[in-house]
């Protein structure tokens, strides 16, 4: 009896999955555009013996109105003014590896580390730093002195003792 249910159950398996409909067609793929032939110099993988390589002639470009992508958007300031040492102040001097930096504070409370030959402005450089003071070399824009160089020495302030000390 089990033999007849599971033939049973076979059969009826077999003949639900036929049908009478058959499965509809694939679409029809596109034809392929023919494939035009890239011109390769002699030497190079693909290139064929005999055959010139492709002139494009030179490139044209017409700004016609738009920016130059190269010119910076905002211009930044031309003039440079004449630095005043007066009011800078020596904080420290630092030495690491056989170099001293000096740590610079300015008259609005900004800090700047400089080594030799930092630029200060455009007409200053540092020239030497010792380990109490910093040489600082300024050519003089006026024209009657005509450029000629002067050295200013800023040294570092020791602190005072405490008064009962």
């Amino acid at each position: 009896m089990r033999r007849v249910s599971v033939g049973f159950l076979l059969l009826s398996l077999a003949l639900g999955s036929c049908s009478s409909e058959s499965p509809p067609p694939a679409p029809p793929t596109p034809p392929r555009p023919p494939q035009q032939k890239v011109a390769t110099a002699p030497g190079q993988p693909g290139a064929t013996p005999g055959a010139a390589p492709v002139n494009l002639g030179p490139a044209n470009y017409s700004p016609k109105d738009r920016r130059d992508p190269f010119h910076p958007l905002v211009e930044p300031p031309r003039e440079e003014k004449a630095l005043d040492i007066g009011g800078y102040k020596l904080s420290g001097i630092v030495w690491q590896r056989q170099q001293y930096f000096a740590l610079l504070e300015t008259p609005d409370g900004l800090g700047h580390i400089l080594k030799v030959n930092d630029r200060l402005g455009p007409s200053a450089r540092v020239k030497e730093i010792t380990k109490d003071a910093v040489l600082i070399e300024m050519k003089d824009d006026d024209p009657a002195r005509k450029g000629q160089v002067r050295t200013i020495r800023l040294e570092l302030q020791q602190q005072q003792k405490k008064e009962g000390q």
